[in-house]
């Protein structure tokens, strides 16, 4: 039986599979994936939130409001030059010595107050030409109305060339005038010459009346000074006083000339230029006890003007005096 078992039928050999080296790749990078795959946390996906609805703003209108220019204060008191300015006597007019003369101007209110009658035109600066040196208005100008204003003057003696500078002042004096800031005056230019004519002419035989430059009464107290060449008590520049008032000493009642003028006791009748011309004026007070009521002095101001005082009375510790300046020195 062993022998039988040892001759039995031999089994057939097992084929070897081959392995295909593409398909293994495969299959070991599919293991791989699926073994990185099994080691990761699932991470859940969260799902989105819808977006809250906003409300919507109200547009903002954004137009610019149009630029208002600001309205210029147009200042109270203020003057233009008139059309034309100067209605008589242009500039550098040509005039014989002593020649009596009217200046006009035009001017125009561009202010925002009406000019009444206790405005007045001013004299500033230059020389006065024989003028008075304030005179009121004749009638009120509406702010945007025009005016003519007419000063009376008289050409110096002496040839040359004048200029006089004028303004106008408010009813508290304050000055103002033309130009863009209201502060520049206005003028009267002549030239003063000899006129010389072909044929000589026979002097005059009679004498011109004087020209009276300003008049004006007073009653002056112990202490008060008077400016008679504007016709102003206690004038507030003192250096324009011609004459100071004193009561109560010795003597008793003392005019004290100021500021270079010149004063002399005429008598009881009203005195000419000639004669205050020929007086013998100087600066030496005159005093007196009882009052010379109606007695003439005559006086040379500050300004050489030539002109008279007449005492009127005395009552209540007031001396009342009137006086006369010529134009002429």
């Amino acid at each position: 039986m062993v022998f039988v078992a040892a001759c039995g039928r031999r089994e057939a050999p097992v084929e070897q599979p081959t392995l295909d080296a593409t398909r293994l790749n495969q299959t070991a990078v599919s293991l791989v994936t699926l073994d990185f795959t099994a080691t990761q946390t699932h991470i859940p996906t969260d799902t989105p939130t819808p977006s809250q609805t906003s409300t919507p703003i109200a547009t903002i209108d954004r137009t610019r409001p149009p630029i208002s220019t600001p309205t210029r204060e147009v200042a109270c008191n203020l003057a233009a030059a008139g059309v034309p300015l100067d209605i008589t006597i242009p500039d550098d007019t040509k005039l014989a010595p002593g020649t009596p003369f009217s200046k006009t101007w035009r001017l125009k209110n561009v202010g925002a107050c009406t000019w009444t009658r206790q405005y007045a035109v001013t004299f500033f600066s230059g020389n006065s030409l024989g003028a008075r040196y304030t005179q009121k208005l004749q009638q009120p100008v509406n702010p945007g109305d025009m005016v003519d204003i007419t000063v009376d003057m008289v050409a110096p003696q002496n040839i040359g060339l004048y200029q006089s500078n004028w303004m106008l002042s408010d009813p508290d004096g304050e000055l103002f005038g033309i130009g863009p800031h209201g502060d520049a005056p206005f003028w009267v230019r002549i030239e003063v010459v000899q006129m010389v004519t072909d044929t000589p002419q026979p002097t005059p035989t009679f004498t011109p009346t004087p020209v009276v430059f300003i008049t004006g009464e007073a009653e002056l107290q112990t202490g008060n000074t008077l400016d008679l060449d504007t016709a102003t008590l206690n004038p507030t520049n003192g250096l324009t006083a011609d004459l100071n008032y004193a009561l109560g000493g010795t003597p008793t009642h003392l005019l004290t000339p100021l500021n270079s003028t010149l004063l002399a006791l005429f008598d009881d009748t009203e005195p000419t230029l000639v004669d205050c011309a020929n007086a013998n004026l100087n600066d030496q007070p005159i005093g007196f006890n009882d009052v010379p009521t109606g007695a003439y002095f005559c006086y040379r101001t500050s300004d050489e003007l030539l002109g008279w005082l007449l005492i009127e009375g005395f009552n209540a510790g007031r001396l009342s005096v009137s006086f006369l300046t010529w134009a002429t020195p």
